[in-house]
Formats: structure tokens, C-alpha cells, sequence
């Protein structure tokens, strides 16, 4: 009776072990980061500054705003953008999003160049910054776009040119 209680006691030991390693939170990301940064799409650069909400299960959010100098082709000091994703964590802390189930980054312009308030929706891109790195202690990270990134409008002409963007982001874990 003895060997069966001590078999029993490692088995629920090893299940409890198991469990653990399997939630491991190095891997995981929680919590909303405030970042800032440059954002270099064309066809001008600007600053941007926002919130990345990481959940535990994968998934997260974006929002924030995009100061730059109007031009052009897009007429808007201020952009809204806002966009879901999915990402994963690598035991390093590298992190790599992914914007296809979400539906992609939309870009709001939020005010026009006499700066009125419009809220006008004028694109929808097919990703954001696509790399990070977490600190070790989950109070710090850094996002980008790593390589410059070819940003495509959802919905554009096949003939429509992508847009050239590297984006830099830095921030912190706000709560």
C-alpha cells in the first residue's frame, strides 16, 4: 500500500511538473508596453507613439498616433494607426508579430492640415512593425520593423506601390 501512495504522489508530481514547464512566462508576453519612436514610412517620416497590449495566449493589440510633416500625397500632420496581431516569444526574447488574422494596420487621419479633427479612414496596410525584443525582466522592449518592410495597401490597385517603412520603437511596461 505504501509503494502505491508513493507512486501515486510521484505521478501527480511529474503531471504538476509538466504543467509548469508548459506555462513557462519567459515565453509569454502580458501587460500593456508604452512605446515611442521613428516611423519612416514614405513618403515622409514621423514620430510615433502608442501602446502595444500583449495577452498571454498569443494575442495583442496596437494603437497610437504618427506626428509628421504633411506632404502631398498625404496631406495629414497626425495619423491614427491601429492594428491586431498574433505574436510568439522565443527563449531569447525575441518576438515576432504577425498581422493576418487581425485584418491588417489601419491608418486614420486624424487631423487635416488646418489641424480640424477629421477621423477620415484613408488606408488599411497588410502589416506593422514586425520584430521586438523583451527584457528579461518583461520591463522593457524594443520593436521594428527589422529589415526595411514593403507595406502593401489592403484593397489598393495591383499596380499601387508598397510602401518602404522602417520603424524603431522603444518603451516601456506601463502596467
Amino acid at each position: 500500500m505504501k509503494l502505491s501512495v508513493l507512486v501515486g504522489i510521484c505521478a501527480i508530481a511529474l503531471f504538476i511538473m509538466v504543467g509548469m514547464a508548459s506555462a513557462d512566462p519567459r515565453y509569454h508576453i502580458y501587460g500593456v508596453y508604452a512605446v515611442t519612436g521613428l516611423d519612416t514610412c514614405e513618403p515622409t517620416p514621423g514620430m510615433m507613439e502608442g501602446n502595444f497590449t500583449f495577452m498571454h495566449n498569443g494575442s495583442g493589440s496596437m494603437s497610437g498616433f504618427i506626428r509628421r510633416f504633411p506632404n502631398e500625397i498625404l496631406p495629414f500632420p497626425v495619423l491614427s494607426i491601429n492594428a491586431d496581431f498574433d505574436y510568439t516569444v522565443d527563449k531569447e526574447g525575441r518576438i515576432k508579430f504577425d498581422y493576418s488574422k487581425g485584418g491588417g494596420l489601419e491608418v486614420v487621419a486624424v487631423y487635416d492640415q488646418s489641424m480640424t479633427p477629421i477621423n477620415v479612414p484613408i488606408m488599411t496596410l497588410n502589416a506593422g512593425p514586425s520584430h521586438g525584443v523583451i527584457s528579461p525582466d518583461h520591463k522593457m522592449i524594443s520593436i521594428s520593423c527589422g529589415p526595411p518592410a514593403l507595406l502593401s495597401i489592403i484593397g489598393a490597385p495591383p499596380e499601387a506601390p508598397p510602401m518602404l517603412c522602417i520603424t524603431s520603437l522603444v518603451g516601456m511596461r506601463i502596467r
